[in-house]
């Protein structure tokens, strides 16, 4: 939820400052982490992450928000399809001509799904002779 409205403020930076419990530090933890990966993608840049100690007064800077996983602009965006419904290589193939306007081939959808599948970022199921894809939790909490 936070990520969709932070994309939804695009292009934008954003500071992330972490206090609380447990919780609440995890889940912004996450965020930022998430962000560092697909901002570029999605032209949000993190410019700082901080987290406020308990028992100090002085903020403690991230000196880097580190990325969950290493993806390019194309796996971005086929993973984006896939949460968007499109399941089948030759359904992402329409659906990426039709939302960024270029054309990609089978065998660029193919080898790219299975870079995807090596990051665990999406699942193929056999359903007759085609492949049915799916993101993983991790692939959907980073496009969707």
């Amino acid at each position: 939820m936070l990520g969709s409205i932070i994309e939804g403020n695009a292009p934008c930076n954003v500071v992330i400052g972490i206090a609380g419990d447990r919780w609440v530090t995890t889940v912004l933890s996450f965020l930022a982490m998430t962000l560092a990966t697909v901002g570029g993608f999605i032209n949000v840049s993190v410019d700082r992450v901080f987290v406020m100690p308990g028992d100090k007064d002085e903020p403690v800077n991230w000196p880097i928000a580190p990325r969950l996983v290493d993806l390019s602009l194309v796996e971005f965006r086929v993973l984006r399809l896939i949460c968007s419904g499109y399941s089948l290589a030759k359904e992402i193939i329409k659906g990426y001509a039709s939302k960024y306007g270029e054309t990609i081939s089978l065998q660029a959808i193919e080898r790219t799904l299975a870079k995807l599948r090596n990051k665990r970022l999406v699942n193929g199921k056999h359903s007759g002779r085609a492949l049915v894809y799916e993101g993983t939790q991790l692939g959907r909490i980073l496009t969707c």
